[in-house]
């Protein structure tokens, strides 16, 4: 049999200057700085007999539309079906507004998006060409005060770090994939520098420290974040924690265990979904004027930088509500969505990938990652965005995600059901949970 190969690449895709900015809708102007390089990491991986790939970007999301052409143009080059390829973004919100993840529209978006399918593409041949024997190994290392609810930081997330990394025969490290679920949002909307954030500055830390390229694929982040635990909003501070996050990944590659099997597997499975039903204008601008209210209490009971944010994005959410409800509908923001979405899993022996196109709680992905066992990862942010994944009772608790979740909290369990029945399909073994 012959022996797994692995690669790693990547690419600088930091836009020129003057782009609009996305992740927050408050913010308008372009970009008029570079804080750090914004990139393209990716990884291939070649049993002999099948292959798949993985490509993180250092942007707020990806399309599906999009997202297919870049697998598309894989397939052509590489031999790699369509169902083998991961694309995901890492979710800065400090990024070019790509894929309608900015209130301006921009044509020189649409030539950047145009120009980066073949930056990808590249990228992932660049890891190909790479790719020599190797052994992959899985750990994990908890963190401390980086993450936490950004709802009720009474309610525990999950702060563990993963990472699979891939040895030499004489056991020099190749690269890493590692999985963290935070928000990268530690820079405010005021900010209008480029900068992978968190995520990016934590691959970058962490590659210096262990000379070796570090893929980071964002989790089950959906109610996770900075909120509470960063010191400021500044670059300086990202520096520090992207430190603490580079820190927990060397801690995981360490205490690595060998993965058990070399055989590569994937597979993909549609969930259909329905778009969340909008308040009338009226219902929606009462809902704006109560989360206006709060907020002004909220300042005047000078509390914690924490919660004044949480008031501040009750009312952020309250105003894309309305901005959404009077314009006509979820296409008015996000474009013609399709009613699905698409979830993956990639298998190698007993380590497994499983994907989904948006924003899951970490509840969800704490369920899901029960059922596949210790070594396995949910990465969120694939393949495509359908906004928010929002399980009922947090529904019901209202807030930002609530008012501004494009998929309606019922079928988040079948997302749920989705990321393991595709699990399955691609040979993983589920536990009982």
């Amino acid at each position: 049999m012959r022996r797994l190969r692995v690669g790693f690449a990547r690419c600088d895709i930091t836009p020129r200057l003057g782009l609009p900015l996305g992740g927050y809708g408050a913010r308008l102007g372009g970009a008029d700085g570079v804080l750090d390089r914004l990139f393209c990491h990716a990884a291939l991986f070649d049993d002999g007999n099948d292959a798949f790939a993985l490509a993180a970007l250092d942007l707020v999301h990806v399309f599906g539309d999009w997202a297919a052409r870049v697998r598309s143009r894989i397939r052509r080059r590489l031999g790699i079906a369509a169902d083998r390829v991961l694309v995901a973004a890492i979710h800065t919100h400090a990024g070019p507004g790509v894929f309608r993840s900015s209130i301006e529209r921009d044509d020189r978006l649409a030539d950047y998006e145009e120009k980066l399918i073949e930056q990808v593409a590249t990228c992932v041949g660049d890891a190909a060409a790479a790719a020599v024997p190797a052994s992959l190994r899985f750990g994990s290392a908890a963190t401390a005060g980086i993450a936490a609810n950004r709802r009720d930081p009474a309610v525990p997330v999950d702060e563990n770090v993963r990472v699979l990394s891939a040895h030499r025969s004489d056991g020099a490290l190749l690269g890493a994939v590692a999985n963290f679920a935070c928000h990268p949002t530690v820079l405010p909307a005021a900010n209008h520098g480029y900068s992978g954030d968190l995520l990016g500055v934590g691959s970058e830390r962490a590659a210096r420290i262990l000379g070796a390229p570090v893929l980071f694929l964002n989790g089950a982040a959906g109610d996770v974040s900075t909120r509470f635990t960063r010191r400021a909003q500044t670059h300086v501070e990202v520096e520090r924690l992207g430190g603490l996050l580079a820190g927990a990944v060397v801690q995981a590659i360490d205490h690595g265990g060998e993965i058990a099997g070399s055989e590569l597997t994937g597979a993909v499975q549609t969930v259909p979904v329905r778009w969340r039903a909008l308040p009338r204008p009226d219902a929606a601008m009462a809902q704006l004027q109560a989360a206006v209210a709060d907020l002004e209490r909220t300042r005047s009971g000078q509390e914690d930088a924490g919660t004044l944010r949480l008031a501040e994005a009750r009312v952020e959410g309250a105003q894309a509500e309305l901005w959404v409800s009077s314009q006509g509908g979820w296409e008015t923001l996000f474009g013609c969505r399709p009613a699905r979405a698409e979830v993956q899993s990639l298998r190698c022996g007993n380590f497994a990938i499983v994907a989904a196109p948006g924003e899951l709680f970490s509840v969800a992905g704490t369920a899901v990652r029960s059922r596949l066992g210790d070594r396995a990862i949910v990465a969120g942010y694939a393949n495509d965005y359908l906004g928010y994944f929002i399980p009922h009772a947090d529904a019901a608790a209202g807030g930002y995600e609530a008012l501004i979740a494009m998929v309606d909290p019922a079928c988040e369990a079948a997302i749920r059901r989705g990321l393991l029945q595709v699990a399955a399909r691609a040979g993983c073994a589920l536990t009982d949970g």
